[in-house]
C-alpha cells in the first residue's frame, strides 16, 4: 500500500511541467469551503491544513496534506470546495487548471488513474476516520497523532492541544488529559505548543488495545 502511494506521488512529479507553481506563506488561505474552484493543487514542499468550517468559531480539521499528495480535486466535477484549505507552514504547491488537466490526460491518459487514486486513498482516509471514532479516546488519540507523525514526516508535531481537539473531534480538556498522562508515561511531551513524540511504540500499542479494535478497524 505504501509503495504505491510512493509511486503515484513520484509520478505526480513527471506532471509539475503543465502546472504554475506557487508559494504560500504559513497561514495563508489556498481555498475557501463552498468556493467553486476551476482546478486543483499538488502539494511540492510544505503542508496544508484542511478545515471544515461549520462557523468562524467552530471548525474541525479533517487532514494535514504533506508533500506528494493532492487537494481540492473535487472541483474537476465542478463542485465548490467541501473544506478550506490553509497553508500550516510556509509551502510550495503546483496549481492545475482544467485546461491544465484535459492538456495532461490528453497526453498521457494515465493521469486519470493518478486523479483517481488520490481520490480512493482519501475515500479510505475518511473511512478509516470514521471507524477510530467508535473506538475509545486513547485509540482515537493514538490513531491521530501516528498519523500526524506520518504527514510531518517527523515526531515532532507542530499541533497545539486546541488544533488536536479539532482534529480528532473531542473536547479540549479530553485531549488535554490525555496527553498529560501519556507525558507522565513518557509517551510524548509538549514544548513551545508543540507534541514531541518519544515513544512511537508506545502509540502503536494503543491501538492494538484489545479493548479498543473491538469497535475500530484501521
Amino acid at each position: 500500500m505504501n509503495t504505491l502511494a510512493n509511486d503515484i506521488s513520484l509520478s505526480w512529479e513527471n506532471y509539475i511541467t503543465y502546472g504554475k507553481r506557487i508559494f504560500f506563506k504559513e497561514k495563508s488561505i489556498i481555498f475557501k469551503q463552498g468556493d467553486t474552484g476551476t482546478g486543483f493543487y499538488y502539494v511540492k514542499k510544505g503542508l496544508i491544513k484542511i478545515v471544515s468550517e461549520k462557523s468562524e468559531k467552530n471548525e474541525r480539521i479533517l487532514d494535514i496534506a504533506g508533500p506528494g499528495l493532492l487537494i481540492g480535486e473535487q472541483t474537476m466535477d465542478h463542485l465548490p470546495y467541501y473544506s478550506t484549505a490553509i497553508s500550516h507552514v510556509d509551502s510550495v504547491l503546483y496549481y492545475f487548471s482544467e485546461k491544465d488537466y484535459e492538456e495532461m490526460t490528453q497526453k498521457d491518459p494515465n493521469v486519470i488513474a493518478l486523479l483517481a487514486h488520490s481520490l480512493i486513498l482519501k475515500h479510505r482516509l475518511l473511512l478509516n476516520n470514521i471507524n477510530a471514532k467508535s473506538a475509545d479516546t486513547d485509540y482515537q488519540i493514538a490513531h491521530s497523532l501516528l498519523y500526524l507523525m506520518e504527514s510531518y514526516k517527523s515526531k515532532e508535531i507542530n499541533f497545539t492541544q486546541q488544533e488536536l481537539s479539532h482534529y480528532v473531534g473531542l473536547t479540549r480538556i479530553t485531549v488535554y488529559k490525555v496527553l498529560k498522562r501519556w507525558a507522565s508515561d513518557g509517551i510524548l511531551s509538549i514544548k513551545n505548543r508543540k507534541i514531541f513524540i518519544t515513544d512511537t511504540n508506545a502509540l502503536i500499542e494503543k491501538l492494538l488495545n484489545k479493548d479498543s479494535l473491538s469497535n475500530a478497524v484501521v
